[in-house]
Protein backbone atom coordinates (compact mmCIF):
# COMPACT_ATOMS: atom_id res chain seq x y z
CA UNK A 1 0.00 0.00 0.00
CA UNK A 2 2.86 2.38 0.75
CA UNK A 3 4.35 1.62 -2.66
CA UNK A 4 1.06 2.39 -4.39
CA UNK A 5 0.83 5.64 -2.43
CA UNK A 6 4.38 6.53 -3.47
CA UNK A 7 3.63 5.82 -7.13
CA UNK A 8 0.48 7.92 -6.97
CA UNK A 9 2.22 10.86 -5.33
CA UNK A 10 5.16 10.73 -7.74
CA UNK A 11 2.63 11.35 -10.51
CA UNK A 12 0.18 13.64 -8.68
CA UNK A 13 2.40 15.61 -6.27
CA UNK A 14 6.07 14.82 -6.79
CA UNK A 15 7.17 17.82 -4.71
CA UNK A 16 5.85 16.12 -1.57
CA UNK A 17 7.75 12.94 -2.37
CA UNK A 18 10.96 14.81 -3.22
CA UNK A 19 10.72 16.77 0.04
CA UNK A 20 10.36 13.54 2.02
CA UNK A 21 13.33 11.98 0.23
CA UNK A 22 15.40 15.14 0.78
CA UNK A 23 14.58 15.01 4.50
CA UNK A 24 15.55 11.31 4.52
CA UNK A 25 12.04 10.35 5.67
CA UNK A 26 12.10 6.54 5.66
CA UNK A 27 8.49 6.10 6.78
CA UNK A 28 6.14 8.08 4.54
CA UNK A 29 7.27 6.76 1.14
CA UNK A 30 8.84 3.63 -0.28
CA UNK A 31 12.47 4.00 -1.46
CA UNK A 32 12.29 4.73 -5.18
CA UNK A 33 14.83 2.06 -6.16
CA UNK A 34 12.39 -0.59 -4.93
CA UNK A 35 9.60 0.92 -7.01
CA UNK A 36 11.78 1.01 -10.11
CA UNK A 37 12.79 -2.64 -9.76
CA UNK A 38 9.16 -3.57 -9.14
CA UNK A 39 8.10 -1.79 -12.33
CA UNK A 40 10.85 -3.61 -14.24
CA UNK A 41 9.42 -6.91 -13.04
CA UNK A 42 5.94 -5.83 -14.06
CA UNK A 43 7.24 -4.77 -17.48
CA UNK A 44 8.76 -8.21 -17.96
CA UNK A 45 5.44 -9.87 -17.15
CA UNK A 46 3.47 -7.59 -19.49
CA UNK A 47 5.96 -7.88 -22.36
CA UNK A 48 5.89 -11.68 -21.97
CA UNK A 49 2.31 -11.57 -23.25
CA UNK A 50 3.71 -10.53 -26.65
CA UNK A 51 6.78 -12.74 -26.54
CA UNK A 52 8.97 -10.62 -24.28
CA UNK A 53 12.19 -9.05 -25.55
CA UNK A 54 12.61 -11.98 -27.94
CA UNK A 55 9.25 -11.34 -29.60
CA UNK A 56 9.82 -7.58 -29.86
CA UNK A 57 13.28 -8.07 -31.35
CA UNK A 58 11.95 -10.64 -33.83
CA UNK A 59 9.27 -8.25 -35.05
CA UNK A 60 11.74 -5.39 -35.31
CA UNK A 61 14.22 -7.43 -37.34
CA UNK A 62 11.64 -9.02 -39.61
CA UNK A 63 10.10 -5.62 -40.40
CA UNK A 64 13.47 -4.43 -41.75
CA UNK A 65 14.95 -6.68 -44.49
CA UNK A 66 18.35 -4.98 -44.20
CA UNK A 67 18.56 -5.70 -40.47
CA UNK A 68 17.33 -9.25 -41.01
CA UNK A 69 20.10 -9.89 -43.55
CA UNK A 70 22.76 -8.35 -41.31
CA UNK A 71 21.74 -10.39 -38.27
CA UNK A 72 21.46 -13.51 -40.41
CA UNK A 73 25.09 -13.06 -41.45
CA UNK A 74 26.22 -12.42 -37.88
CA UNK A 75 24.51 -15.60 -36.73
CA UNK A 76 25.79 -17.66 -39.69
CA UNK A 77 22.26 -18.46 -40.78
CA UNK A 78 20.99 -19.29 -37.28
CA UNK A 79 18.89 -16.16 -36.95
CA UNK A 80 16.11 -17.61 -34.83
CA UNK A 81 18.56 -19.01 -32.26
CA UNK A 82 20.43 -15.69 -32.21
CA UNK A 83 17.22 -13.75 -31.55
CA UNK A 84 16.24 -16.11 -28.73
CA UNK A 85 19.59 -15.80 -26.97
CA UNK A 86 19.69 -12.04 -27.58
CA UNK A 87 16.26 -11.63 -25.99
CA UNK A 88 17.27 -13.77 -23.00
CA UNK A 89 20.38 -11.67 -22.48
CA UNK A 90 18.46 -8.40 -22.75
CA UNK A 91 15.93 -9.53 -20.16
CA UNK A 92 18.73 -10.01 -17.62
CA UNK A 93 21.08 -7.08 -18.27
CA UNK A 94 18.59 -4.36 -19.27
CA UNK A 95 17.29 -3.50 -15.76
CA UNK A 96 20.77 -3.80 -14.25
CA UNK A 97 22.48 -1.51 -16.76
CA UNK A 98 19.65 1.02 -16.96
CA UNK A 99 19.48 1.31 -13.17
CA UNK A 100 23.27 1.50 -12.93
CA UNK A 101 23.76 4.17 -15.56
CA UNK A 102 20.81 6.32 -14.51
CA UNK A 103 22.04 6.20 -10.92
CA UNK A 104 25.01 8.24 -12.15
CA UNK A 105 22.60 11.18 -12.39
CA UNK A 106 23.07 11.61 -8.63
CA UNK A 107 26.21 13.55 -9.53
CA UNK A 108 24.11 15.95 -11.59
CA UNK A 109 21.66 16.35 -8.70
CA UNK A 110 24.60 17.12 -6.42
CA UNK A 111 25.59 19.92 -8.79
CA UNK A 112 22.03 21.21 -9.18
CA UNK A 113 21.41 21.31 -5.43
CA UNK A 114 24.27 21.36 -2.95
CA UNK A 115 23.83 19.75 0.44
CA UNK A 116 21.64 16.79 -0.48
CA UNK A 117 22.82 13.48 0.92
CA UNK A 118 23.68 10.56 -1.36
CA UNK A 119 20.60 8.66 -0.18
CA UNK A 120 18.35 11.65 -0.91
CA UNK A 121 19.82 12.17 -4.35
CA UNK A 122 19.52 8.49 -5.24
CA UNK A 123 15.88 8.35 -4.17
CA UNK A 124 14.99 11.52 -6.09
CA UNK A 125 16.84 10.27 -9.18
CA UNK A 126 15.08 6.93 -9.05
CA UNK A 127 11.80 8.71 -8.34
CA UNK A 128 12.05 10.64 -11.60
CA UNK A 129 13.02 7.45 -13.42
CA UNK A 130 10.11 5.58 -11.84
CA UNK A 131 7.60 8.23 -12.91
CA UNK A 132 8.88 7.98 -16.49
CA UNK A 133 8.78 4.19 -16.31
CA UNK A 134 5.08 4.27 -15.39
CA UNK A 135 4.29 6.02 -18.67
CA UNK A 136 6.72 3.76 -20.54
CA UNK A 137 4.89 0.77 -19.10
CA UNK A 138 1.55 2.14 -20.29
CA UNK A 139 3.03 2.56 -23.79
CA UNK A 140 4.40 -1.01 -23.95
CA UNK A 141 1.35 -2.51 -25.74
CA UNK A 142 1.81 -0.01 -28.58
CA UNK A 143 5.25 -1.41 -29.38
CA UNK A 144 3.72 -4.57 -30.81
CA UNK A 145 1.69 -2.69 -33.41
CA UNK A 146 2.87 -2.14 -37.01
CA UNK A 147 5.26 0.76 -37.49
CA UNK A 148 7.49 -0.12 -34.55
CA UNK A 149 10.19 2.54 -35.11
CA UNK A 150 7.67 5.40 -35.10
CA UNK A 151 5.82 4.08 -32.05
CA UNK A 152 9.09 3.49 -30.21
CA UNK A 153 10.04 7.11 -30.87
CA UNK A 154 6.68 8.35 -29.60
CA UNK A 155 7.07 6.21 -26.47
CA UNK A 156 10.54 7.66 -25.87
CA UNK A 157 9.21 11.20 -26.24
CA UNK A 158 6.39 10.52 -23.77
CA UNK A 159 8.85 9.15 -21.21
CA UNK A 160 11.19 12.13 -21.72
CA UNK A 161 8.33 14.56 -21.13
CA UNK A 162 7.42 12.59 -18.00
CA UNK A 163 10.99 12.96 -16.71
CA UNK A 164 10.90 16.69 -17.35
CA UNK A 165 7.49 17.36 -15.80
CA UNK A 166 8.17 15.19 -12.74
CA UNK A 167 11.38 17.06 -12.00
CA UNK A 168 9.80 20.44 -12.79
CA UNK A 169 6.84 19.87 -10.47
CA UNK A 170 8.97 18.31 -7.73
CA UNK A 171 11.80 20.85 -7.77
CA UNK A 172 10.31 24.00 -6.13
CA UNK A 173 11.68 24.39 -2.63
CA UNK A 174 13.57 21.11 -2.85
CA UNK A 175 15.87 21.32 -5.87
CA UNK A 176 15.26 24.90 -7.02
CA UNK A 177 14.37 28.20 -5.35
CA UNK A 178 12.84 30.01 -8.34
CA UNK A 179 10.50 29.13 -11.18
CA UNK A 180 13.20 29.86 -13.76
CA UNK A 181 15.61 27.69 -11.82
CA UNK A 182 13.12 24.82 -11.74
CA UNK A 183 12.59 25.01 -15.53
CA UNK A 184 16.30 25.20 -16.28
CA UNK A 185 17.25 22.40 -13.91
CA UNK A 186 14.39 20.22 -15.18
CA UNK A 187 15.64 20.61 -18.75
CA UNK A 188 19.21 19.79 -17.74
CA UNK A 189 18.24 16.79 -15.66
CA UNK A 190 15.75 15.31 -18.15
CA UNK A 191 18.33 15.61 -20.93
CA UNK A 192 20.97 13.96 -18.76
CA UNK A 193 18.64 11.12 -17.83
CA UNK A 194 17.69 10.47 -21.47
CA UNK A 195 21.37 10.42 -22.50
CA UNK A 196 22.19 7.97 -19.70
CA UNK A 197 19.30 5.70 -20.76
CA UNK A 198 20.58 5.82 -24.36
CA UNK A 199 24.11 4.93 -23.26
CA UNK A 200 22.71 2.10 -21.15
CA UNK A 201 20.74 0.86 -24.18
CA UNK A 202 23.91 0.87 -26.26
CA UNK A 203 25.69 -1.34 -23.73
CA UNK A 204 22.62 -3.56 -23.38
CA UNK A 205 22.76 -4.19 -27.14
CA UNK A 206 26.50 -4.99 -27.04
CA UNK A 207 26.25 -7.32 -24.06
CA UNK A 208 23.16 -9.09 -25.41
CA UNK A 209 24.71 -9.59 -28.84
CA UNK A 210 27.94 -10.89 -27.29
CA UNK A 211 25.94 -13.31 -25.16
CA UNK A 212 23.96 -14.52 -28.17
CA UNK A 213 27.12 -15.09 -30.23
CA UNK A 214 28.72 -16.89 -27.28
CA UNK A 215 25.73 -19.23 -26.93
CA UNK A 216 25.72 -19.93 -30.68
CA UNK A 217 29.43 -20.77 -30.63
CA UNK A 218 28.93 -22.90 -27.54
CA UNK A 219 26.26 -25.01 -29.22
CA UNK A 220 27.99 -25.19 -32.61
Amino acid sequence: LRSLKTLRDLIVRPRTVFAAYAARDRVTYTPAIRLFLGLVGLQVLISAIWGGWTGMLRRQIMDDPTSAEAFNQISNGRLEEFIQHYGDGTGVVQPILVAGFTALSVFVLGWLRRGLSWASRLNIAMGVLTAGSVFGLLMTPLLVLPGLPQLALISSLVVTVAYFLTFLRGAPGVLADTTAGAWGKAAIYATTLVLLVMVAGFFVAIVSAAYAIFRLNLSA
